[in-house]
């Protein structure tokens, strides 16, 4: 037999080779098929669990009253940490520290030796102060229990986006860099929880949406006009509207930024952030004159459901933004706004929307769209455009 030489050299080689041997004993015996099989599906699933188990090791648990999730790669020796920090959280959502390592971004990540980390607060909410408090907390937790953070880079979405950007001037010494995502920015009342100096002390990158592209640009263009040397500020706009309508290529290629411009010193004050995913196959399907497909991901936080239609289906059936369209989910069927965002209807009311990773994202405007229509992920969804 051979062994293939990227293969032999791996850590995992001997795994495959005693895999081998072991089948190549029972092929030779009277009853080779089934004692082939059961030994080939015991020794796959042990090197499959033993191989994950290997490769990323989750600590998870409760520090100080905060939840929290850290996920170390078996490379993990260059000290790079990445935490993600959730936005606002209704107070009656989860209180967890989700950390979905099947995510093509954190995937990417942990191959390149970073370690990820969250942490759910002391509650769901906005509080700058003890939201950074419980950042710390978990920093001086990775040093102290796994080792040395050579590295720390926040990446904050919405209300987290102010508060990276604020540990970036107040906090220097916590982050090495921050990436704030559709953060609220307020340069003139001091009072506000949204208000920031725009003096950042560590490098920051901020990526919004074009609709909410105004407040990123005052921060930067104050940025650069207060600088007494380096601007540390730099502008990713993503053109498309939305908030936080973020993939994970343009996640990737901020931190990417992030990380040059600690390594030399250098941040573009202006980039355009905006990266298409890689192509995907798509799985509608034609039922008389509806078009269906599925609920890939829900989100128990603000109850949105993520349909895996392409948003280029929608004109295909003659749906066009602004219009109304049916949706139907266990046999009961909704009135639905194509739409932007959010905001394109009252509170109360449905509306969808493509997103960054070109699916459909199904909101009712301020409340739980999947409790509303009792769906969850692989349930079927059918629509079709309203005369």
């Amino acid at each position: 037999m051979r062994i293939d030489a990227d293969l032999a050299n791996s850590h995992s080689h001997s795994c495959f080779l005693s895999v081998y041997h072991l089948l190549r004993g029972a092929f030779r015996s009277d009853s080779c098929v089934q004692r082939g099989m059961k030994i080939l599906i015991g020794c796959v699933a042990f090197f499959l669990t033993a191989y994950v188990a290997k490769a990323v090791t989750l600590h998870e648990g409760i520090l100080k009253g905060a939840p929290y999730k850290v996920a170390v790669p078996a490379a993990w020796d260059s000290g790079k940490v990445f935490f993600h920090v959730n936005g606002w959280r209704p107070a009656d959502a989860p209180h967890e520290a989700d950390l979905d390592l099947s995510d093509p971004f954190y995937e990417s990540l942990l191959a390149d030796g970073w370690v990820l980390g969250r942490t759910a607060f002391l509650e769901n909410g906005v509080d700058h102060d003890a939201h950074t408090a419980a950042l710390r907390d978990l920093r001086e937790w990775i040093e102290t229990e796994l080792g040395a953070v050579e590295m720390l880079v926040l990446e904050g979405e919405s209300t987290a986006g102010t508060l990276v950007l604020r540990i970036a001037e107040q906090d220097a010494d916590l982050a090495d860099g921050v990436i704030a995502m559709g953060a609220f920015i307020e340069l003139e009342d001091s009072t506000a929880d949204a208000y920031l100096s725009a003096q950042p002390l560590r490098p920051a990158i901020l990526m919004s949406n074009q609709t909410e592209i105004v407040g990123p640009i005052s921060y930067v263009a104050k940025a650069e006009a207060s600088a007494s040397a380096v601007t540390l500020a730099g502008l990713r706009p993503l053109l498309r509207p939305g908030h936080v309508n973020v993939n994970w290529v343009e996640r990737r290629a901020a931190l990417d930024a992030m990380q040059a411009c600690i390594a030399n010193g250098e941040l573009a004050i202006f980039s355009n952030g905006t990266r298409k995913v890689p192509s995907r196959k798509r799985s509608s399907y034609s039922e008389g004159a509806y078009l269906t497909n599925a609920v890939v991901a829900v989100n128990p936080y603000f109850g949105n459901a993520l349909l895996d239609f392409h948003p280029d289906e929608f004109s295909a059936i003659g749906i066009s933004k602004g219009d109304a369209f049916e949706l139907v989910t266990h046999g009961e069927a909704r009135k639905v706004v194509f739409g932007d965002s959010y905001g394109d209807v009252p509170p109360g009311e449905w509306v969808a929307f493509p997103t960054a990773d070109e699916r459909i994202l199904l909101v009712r405007n301020h409340k739980s769209a999947i409790a509303t229509a009792a769906i969850g992920v692989g349930d079927a969804v059918m629509i079709r455009a309203l005369d």
